[in-house]
Formats: C-alpha cells, sequence, structure tokens
C-alpha cells in the first residue's frame, strides 16, 4: 500500500485514459484529495512542462489522515515523468510514508523500460505508460508502470462518453472512462482534455481528485 495519488488506506491511482492537452509551455494543476468519510485529507499538485523535445510531468502528493486530531498516517510522494512524444524514457520518485522510504528509477535501455525500485526490478516494453492522469490517450489495453512502486501491469481503458459531474460545486460536462486492472479507476477530462477529477475505488470506498483551479494558467517562464 504504497503507490501515490491515493490515501493511507488505498494507495494507487493506477491508470487514467485521454489523450495530452494542447497546450503550450508551464502549467500547474492543484488537486484536492477528497476521502467520503475522512474529508479533504490532502493536495496533489501536478506541473505539467512542456517543450519541442520533451515533456515532464511533476507530481507533489501530501495526504494526512487525522482521526480526532491524531494523524494515523500520512503521506509524501515526489514524482518525475519525462516523455519524448509519447514514450516514456525517465521515471524517478521518492515517496515517504508512515515511516517507510521507498524510490524508483527507470529509464528506456533499448527495446525495453528498466524499472530499479525498493520493491524490485521491473521490466516492459519501450511502448509503457506511467499511470499518471496526463499521457494516456486511448482505450483498449495498456502496460503501464505505477510511478511510487515501480510494479510494470497491463490495464484495460474504456468509455469516453460525455458525462456531466460536480466539481467544486459547479456542473461540468467532462468525457467519462473507465479503468479496469487491480481495481477500479476512473477519469473526467473536461473539453481541453485536462483530468477535472479522478477516483479509486478501493474495497468499495471512493477516493476522489478533485482539480481546484480548474482555469489554471500558464506559469511565466524564470529561465
Amino acid at each position: 500500500m504504497t503507490r501515490a495519488r491515493t490515501i493511507a488506506v488505498a494507495m494507487g491511482l493506477s491508470v487514467i485514459a485521454g489523450a495530452r492537452p494542447a497546450l503550450a509551455g508551464q502549467q500547474v494543476y492543484i488537486y484536492s484529495v477528497v476521502h467520503p468519510i475522512y474529508g479533504e485529507i490532502g493536495t496533489l499538485t501536478d506541473t505539467i512542462d512542456r517543450s519541442s523535445e520533451a515533456t515532464r510531468i511533476d507530481s507533489r502528493l501530501r495526504i494526512a489522515v487525522n482521526v480526532l486530531g491524531i494523524v494515523v498516517s500520512r503521506q509524501e510522494t515526489d514524482t518525475s515523468a519525462i516523455m519524448h512524444g509519447n514514450r516514456l524514457v525517465s521515471l524517478q520518485s521518492v515517496t515517504e510514508k508512515d515511516g517507510q522510504h521507498f524510490e524508483v528509477h527507470g529509464e528506456t535501455q533499448g527495446d525495453q523500460f528498466v524499472v530499479n525500485a525498493t520493491t524490485g526490478s521491473f521490466a516492459g516494453p519501450a511502448t509503457i505508460a506511467p499511470s499518471d492522469p496526463w499521457v494516456l490517450k486511448r482505450t483498449g489495453e495498456q502496460t503501464v508502470v505505477f510511478t511510487d512502486t515501480g510494479r510494470i501491469t497491463n490495464m484495460y481503458i474504456s468509455g469516453g462518453d460525455y458525462d456531466t459531474i460536480s466539481v467544486n460545486g459547479a456542473s461540468v460536462s467532462a468525457r467519462h472512462f473507465v479503468v479496469m486492472g487491480d481495481k477500479r479507476q476512473e477519469v473526467w477530462l473536461d473539453n481541453r482534455e485536462i483530468p477535472v477529477m479522478f477516483r479509486t475505488i478501493e474495497n468499495g470506498t471512493p477516493i476522489d481528485f478533485m482539480l481546484q483551479n480548474t482555469a489554471a494558467a500558464p506559469v511565466p517562464d524564470a529561465r
């Protein structure tokens, strides 16, 4: 139970589908992590930096589950993934969870993507995708690598029809995708192909990631 993008009792939003939005430069997106019992338990901040050479996705997850004012579980995960076109070429992540330390280091080597992680070593095809809502762009079967454990698996993505959901009290029309693998996950993409909400269901409990800055503006280039 160490996967990034979920909570202490259900660590592991794994796969989400949808094309990358056609936005240039750097964008920052902040998600609230919401548990149906404990309420808002943390935030996920995604920074998407696009150039003509590559796309870099930096994710910062901060979660703390409080019960009667006592923190019973805490997780901090920092992940960086670099894509050249549709190909993942580098994946690095560090997770601190309840006193445990986990690392993932992955890179392309020939026709494979090779991962060395705290939980073991893994290898998959060079066409592998990271378990991130920003890069998976088609329905059907997809081989993915979990960004916080390095584990590699196959998932099946379906859906894509429009649905109306409530995000921060506002009704949003979004394409709804369903991901089936170890568990069921879902993602909703707005008309700019931005994930406005995604969800993992653990033992029947839905954990939601809801976009706060739905009109995220480009971050000025400091270089």
